[in-house]
């Protein structure tokens, strides 16, 4: 995890006022964005939405500027890998649209996918694309590797995995699974949401085609921050299904085009920008790479061994109380901040809303199993722990 590095908790705290109010535990589903980063971020609207086209260039430069951000964070060769979108839905959505594939082909994926993953390829086999199948994954990586052996074809052409699992924050062998799978020519999408910013994400040593993420969730970016990285050779076998000015090359000429713009000598961009055209919401990623930088001054390794820290604290303290059943991993490599546990008598949607209710701790519920889930983030404190064990002992009492 790095050197021991470390930050001033109470410091970063006090940049996130909401903390004095809740406990909050639900960076998995939106983070907070530190009030530093917050300046920037309203900065960059008031510019742009007073100064209309006279402050355009200036938020496509800050557009641009979060693209080289993002395909920096997780190693990616070059920007013109990313393709900038509202969120990690949008990049699965995108290839589930535009990848040529067949209904005799089958895209691969786990029981424990976003809908954000498993509702596009669904989408897609509903139109006449390939089959959605589905392995189940577990704690143990190897049993993991082995259902995922069981499930492939010779008809999969696809396999999309989280690198953590939304549901049990259970850390996939997507380095494995993407290895195994360059080897029998089977292309590879990681949804990366739920592990940037809590630990390294690295395309070239993941080894996969393609990633999407998020700048909302464990960055505590902007809301409607998100892209889709496609490995370069990959770029061209995705055709964008919404196409429109910037999304081709060279760029739109009416005269050009004549009056038969379908014959026209025109083609997609070479780049990811072919998935994104029209006027965007420029000014909204101006903010993003205030948002890495912060954190990376903190030192992400001393973040990781911080979300390490409080999810294994609060693991070991769940073991102890009578009722528990704990859907994560103990072990941090096989894991991530998310904490995922049952309580018995409870259903996950009763437990969730009670602790909500009564205690003020936010967090998230969870469907299958029905669990509530716990973010473990760069600012939760041992104190935030303590309160959540005290509410569910006091629920049992």
């Amino acid at each position: 995890m790095g050197n021991e590095q470390t930050y001033d908790l109470a410091a970063v705290r006090a940049a996130l006022p909401i903390l004095r109010e809740v406990t909050y535990l639900n960076t998995g589903t939106v983070g907070l964005m530190p009030e530093p980063v917050l300046e920037r971020h309203l900065a960059a609207q008031a510019a742009y939405e007073r100064g209309g086209h006279v402050a355009q260039e200036a938020a496509r430069d800050a557009y641009e500027r979060a693209r080289a951000a993002f395909a920096a964070l997780i190693n990616a060769r070059h920007p013109d890998e990313i393709a900038l979108t509202r969120n990690a839905t949008d990049g699965v959505a995108i290839l589930a649209a535009g990848l040529r594939l067949t209904p005799e082909d089958i895209v691969l994926t786990t029981t424990q996918e976003h809908p954000a993953v498993l509702l596009p390829w669904a989408a897609a086999e509903r139109r006449g694309g390939a089959r959605l199948r589905l392995f189940p994954i577990s704690a143990d990586p190897d049993e993991t590797l082995a259902a995922f052996e069981r499930a492939l074809t010779p008809a999969t052409r696809l396999v999309v995995v989280s690198h953590v699992s939304c549901e049990t924050g259970i850390r996939l062998p997507v380095a494995e699974i993407c290895r195994r799978c360059r080897e029998r020519g089977i292309l590879t999408l990681v949804d990366g949401a739920q592990s940037l910013g809590q630990f390294p994400v690295d395309v070239q040593a993941i080894g996969c085609d393609a990633l999407t993420g998020n700048g909302h969730k464990w960055l505590g970016g902007p809301k409607g921050t998100g892209f889709l990285y496609l490995r370069r050779e990959l770029i061209a076998q995705v055709e964008p299904m919404l196409v429109g000015d910037g999304s081709i090359q060279p760029d739109f000429d009416r005269v050009a085009l004549g009056d038969r713009p379908a014959e026209a000598a025109w083609d997609y961009a070479p780049t990811a920008r072919r998935f994104e055209y029209g006027t965007r919401n420029w000014h909204t990623f101006a903010a993003l790479p205030d948002a890495i930088n912060y954190l990376a001054d903190l030192g992400w390794g001393a973040i990781e061994r911080h979300c390490a820290a409080t999810s294994t604290a609060l693991k070991e303290q769940l073991a102890t109380l009578p009722g528990i059943t704990l859907h994560t991993p103990t072990s941090w490599d096989q894991s991530s901040g998310l904490v995922t546990f049952s309580y018995d008598g409870w259903t996950g949607e009763e437990l969730s809303r009670c602790l909500w209710d009564e205690y003020r701790i936010i967090q998230r519920r969870v469907q299958v199993p029905s669990a509530v889930r716990v973010s473990c983030a760069y600012f939760t404190t041992d104190e935030d722990i303590t309160r959540v064990m005290a509410a569910l002992h006091e629920l049992r009492a």
